[in-house]
């Protein structure tokens, strides 16, 4: 096939206008060639004549003049080069060049490596930002850009949460569950049902009435009916209940809210907000479900700092189908990690070749549930991995 073939140019501005509003739409990737490194980025704002990127992590490097760009539309790999402008650490303005080129073929050849290549990764959690990052409430935008980062603030993080929930909650606290360590009841009800537990009014609440209608808040009267549905007989379940209002009215507390930290699916903690009689202010769940986004980002905070492990097992015992120097397939059979891995969701990976251990991050972009493989595109490598793995697949580097 001749090199004609195998490339056609976008010129059009119509056609440039289709793609880019695609994208902005869609949310997909431009990946910025930056340093040996590939950054993504996300479409906040297009003109016809320049493109607003949103990076996927702050930029503290120098753009200066031209960058390559690449990034995927219609199943075909497109690339150009384009003057590049840094707004600020986390945004770049693109010039938008005549020509766009499209490859019709892969961008990267691929290599068979199955039963000779396997990996093990991490699952990069990530917050929902876009709400938040654009928010007019300043500590807002100072969450999500700590979080952001490859070693967020932890503390400062904290003190923006205390801060926000200011308004509405007198006490701020944090908890991460140690292994094997007895729980409360309110604990344990917020733990098996994963929603929030919010105590609306403890002189006024009771089983009978206040049932929450919003999704993931459990009242008193939700949690008797939780109760019941595990196991708990009527009787056992209001004594238990009621026990538990009358020792947050013996503590003075007014109104209470057990938000959880979730990983994996899995409660690991919870964000507690509390007012005292003396305080006399009711929670309300809007404010717990807000909350919730904001513990989100302190979980995947957390995770940056390797304070949860999460491991698809010991050893390299994930089996590679094939790869590329843009991104591999993967197989995954008889694990429970595949119900935490959707379209979009970020690897942390180490891929370990038999002459050479790899690091890169990737994100999920294909899933074959019937074959249990799935398609990772690397965003971020070393510049030195890539050729080695380009080498291999051509002939010229071993395994």
């Amino acid at each position: 096939m001749s090199e004609i073939s195998k490339r056609l140019v976008v010129s059009s501005d119509l056609e440039k206008n289709l793609i880019f509003q695609n994208l902005l739409k869609m949310e997909e990737p431009i990946v910025l060639e930056l340093g040996g490194f590939h950054c993504p980025g996300h479409v906040k704002h297009y003109e016809n004549d320049s493109i607003l990127l949103h990076m996927q992590a702050p930029l503290k490097m120098d753009i200066k003049g031209s960058v390559r760009a690449n990034f995927i539309f219609h199943n075909n790999y497109h690339y150009f080069d384009a003057t590049a402008f840094k707004k600020d650490d986390t945004h770049i303005r693109l010039l938008l060049p005549e020509k766009i080129y499209k490859n019709i073929l892969r961008a990267h050849d691929r290599i068979d490596v199955m039963n000779h290549v396997f990996m093990r990764f991490r699952i990069l959690i990530h917050s929902e930002r876009k709400e938040l990052s654009d928010s007019s409430r300043l500590d807002e935008r100072i969450l999500m850009q700590e979080v952001s980062k490859p070693e967020p603030g932890v503390d400062r993080m904290l003190a923006a949460i205390r801060r926000l929930v200011a308004d509405f909650a007198q006490n701020f606290q944090v908890k991460v569950f140690k292994e094997g360590e007895l729980l409360s009841l309110d604990e344990r009800i917020l733990r098996q049902s994963g929603q929030i537990f919010l105590i609306y009014d403890s002189f006024e609440d009771s089983i009978e009435a206040r049932r929450q209608f919003e999704q993931n808040v459990l009242s008193i009267g939700d949690a008797y009916d939780f109760l019941i549905h595990t196991g708990e007989t009527r009787k056992s379940a209001e004594s238990k209940l009621l026990d538990l209002l009358q020792q947050k009215r013996n503590a003075l507390v007014f109104s209470e809210c057990l938000i959880p930290l979730k990983l994996e699916g899995e409660v690991v903690g919870y964000v507690r907000l509390y007012n005292d009689t003396e305080y006399h202010r009711s929670i309300k769940s809007a404010f717990a479900l807000r909350t919730a986004k904001y513990g989100a980002a302190l979980v995947e905070a957390l995770v940056k700092y390797d304070y949860f492990t999460l491991e698809s097992g010991d050893g390299f015992d994930v089996p590679i189908v094939n790869m590329s120097a843009g991104g591999l397939l993967f197989k995954l059979d008889g694990s429970s990690l595949k119900q935490y891995l959707i379209l979009r969701t970020t690897l942390m990976m180490t891929i370990q070749c038999a002459s050479r251990l790899i690091k890169a991050n990737g994100i999920i972009h294909r899933i074959d549930k019937i074959r249990s493989e799935f398609g990772v595109k690397f965003f971020v490598i070393n510049e030195a991995d890539s050729h080695f793995i380009d080498d291999v697949v051509h002939g010229r580097a071993m395994l």
